[in-house]
């Protein structure tokens, strides 16, 4: 009985180890970035938000609030944003494994995901102090 498990599990796995390589192609490679050329175009009322444009067309106090906050996130994200994700996806991934002992894996997984997004949190507030107003000023303008 143990010799027919095996030979299965080990066929399953021989099985997926060539439709995986059959399917596998190769991309082009990926075209220089034109740094150059700005990301967002300015808008004809002089704001640089589309998003916010078409989210909120009428509302100029909120599209001015959200062109606020989505600067001064992007700038806490450059300073030490990355950093605080790297951080509290490890230290999230060392709890999730140990708290939730007999499913690890998934206490791995669950541990990274919130790790990395408190990380995010903490680190945008870190690296620009001005992006929690900026944030609870936006949900805030009516």
């Amino acid at each position: 009985m143990k010799v027919i498990k095996a030979l299965t599990l080990s066929f399953f796995v021989v099985v997926a180890m060539a439709v995986g390589s059959g399917a596998a192609t190769a991309a082009p490679a990926p075209q220089p970035v034109d740094l150059t050329v700005p990301l967002f175009t300015p808008l004809p009322d002089g704001s640089s938000s589309q998003v916010a444009q078409n989210l909120f067309p009428t509302n100029n106090a909120k599209q001015d609030a959200f062109d606020t906050m989505t600067d001064e996130i992007n700038t806490g994200w450059q300073t030490s944003g990355i950093q605080g994700v790297m951080i509290g996806s490890n230290v999230g991934m060392a709890i999730g494994c140990v708290s939730i002992f007999p499913n690890f894996i998934a206490g791995c997984i669950l541990g990274t995901v919130i790790g990395a997004g408190v990380g995010a949190v903490v680190g945008i507030g870190h690296g620009n102090p001005d992006a929690q107003p900026a944030v609870e000023k936006f949900f805030a303008t009516p």
